[in-house]
């Protein structure tokens, strides 16, 4: 392949760019560019890149913020509650308190205190093992 493309590099290639194989530009057979020179100036241009900020300069009337006056907020116990007593299987109560942002506490009503006897001290039989 490559030794075709050195046999016909300075031939015109097919199409309406008018350019050789080595990618020189022709014209009547004769080189007028080559592929070198006319890449060159695209490589070596230097684009400017811009340092400015795309953002606006802050006025001391951007920095301000103006405050809309609002009713004090009202204090969630001062809305309505929900309170219910329960029972429960082994007869303790409870109080059940529903707020308005649907949060519910439990509080035990006369809670029993169940007193569990303590035993005396614990015996234990000792054997004596006979002495062989």
């Amino acid at each position: 392949m490559e030794a075709m493309r050195a046999q016909n590099e300075k031939t015109v290639a097919a199409g309406n760019m008018k350019v050789n194989a080595k990618g020189d530009v022709v014209k009547r057979g004769q080189v007028v560019q080559t592929a070198k020179e006319r890449v060159t100036p695209s490589y070596t241009k230097v684009t400017q890149v811009a340092d400015a900020s795309l953002k606006k300069p802050l006025r001391k009337e951007d920095t301000t913020v103006a405050v809309p006056k609002t009713a004090p907020p009202v204090p969630v116990e001062a809305e309505m509650t929900t309170e219910t007593v329960k029972v429960r299987d082994d007869g303790s109560k409870y109080k059940e308190i529903v707020s308005p942002t649907g949060d519910i506490e439990v509080k035990e009503i006369d809670t029993p205190v169940v007193v569990t006897p303590k035993t005396s001290k614990k015996t234990s039989k000792k054997t004596k093992r006979p002495s062989v």
